[in-house]
């Protein structure tokens, strides 16, 4: 029952995944611009840590 629940699990993410390929394609990760830009600033347009 538990082999089952994690193949389960894992055929659902899969599938979850694949839906957001095809819905939002290249977009399930941040470009390397944004990243190295900061998360925070690109996606929120705030600085989380600043050091004063």
């Amino acid at each position: 029952m538990i082999l089952w629940s994690i193949g389960y699990a894992f055929d659902v993410t899969i599938v979850i995944l694949k839906v957001m390929d095809v819905v939002w394609p290249d977009r399930i990760k941040v470009t390397p611009k944004e990243e190295w830009i900061s998360l925070d600033l690109a996606q929120h347009g705030e600085i989380a840590y600043v050091n004063e």
